[in-house]
């Protein structure tokens, strides 16, 4: 997965740990979690574990939880309804998952979870994931992210949850083609998506530097980011 930067995990308080709750079918993975985030004291600690059959949501709410955990690889159907209700309660959802059933996990980011990480992941990348969630970011690989906005795309526009309204930076019409090129094929690299446009390299960076001034962000992750996590969608 193409990750972010690690950064030193941050509590929101000098004696304030981020809480993290954890659901899965699986104990062992449980287990290694809550293992794992012990060590994690006192920048982090568990709020908590549950199954995910039957419903965790009352064990969520005692557990006053800042990030949750949830193994997607369970039983799809319940794993959807729980990821929505979730999200329907603002809580802030990182999935774990050692599948590839890229259509499922691209459904659950668009019901509601904040992010994902695969069985290619690493220890500080969980880490760094569960701070960047917590502080409201998207942990999404380009592929997926190209995926997702495609889909958003067909349906004419779905705001992520807690997604806030906001109103797109004022765009030039060449500026608003390149967002929409680059966030559906936000896999490619900066050669290919120049050529898609007709114009260089050269003149696609930029522009792609006065596009990231008014979107407030530093790179092309920035941006994907943004324009995933407020729902925006800029036609070409």
């Amino acid at each position: 997965m193409t990750m972010q930067t690690q950064q030193g995990l941050a509590t929101d308080g000098a004696d304030t740990p981020l809480r993290v709750f954890a659901i899965s079918d699986f104990p062992l993975l449980l287990a290694a979690l809550a293992t794992l985030l012990a060590a994690q004291a006192p920048r982090l600690a568990l709020a908590g574990t549950a199954a995910a059959t039957p419903s965790p949501l009352d064990a969520l709410a005692a557990a006053d939880s800042d990030v949750v955990l949830l193994d997607l690889d369970g039983d799809a159907e319940p794993t959807l309804a729980l990821i929505r209700a979730l999200a329907a309660r603002g809580g802030k959802v990182l999935l774990l998952t050692r599948q590839q059933e890229r259509a499922l996990q691209d459904r659950a980011i668009m019901l509601g979870a904040r992010g994902l990480l695969t069985r290619d992941s690493d220890t500080a990348q969980l880490l760094t994931a569960i701070e960047k969630v917590h502080h409201g970011q998207l942990w999404l690989d380009r592929d997926a992210t190209g995926r997702i906005f495609g889909a958003l795309s067909r349906q004419g526009g779905m705001p992520l949850p807690d997604a806030a309204s906001v109103v797109p930076p004022p765009l030039s019409e060449q500026e608003k083609k390149i967002v929409a090129i680059l966030m559906a094929n936000s896999g490619e690299p900066a050669k290919l998506i120049a050529g898609k446009l007709h114009i260089s390299e050269s003149t696609l960076r930029n522009h792609l530097t006065v596009i990231y001034k008014k979107f407030g962000v530093s790179n092309r992750h920035g941006l994907l980011g943004y324009v995933l996590q407020h729902g925006l969608l800029l036609p070409a």
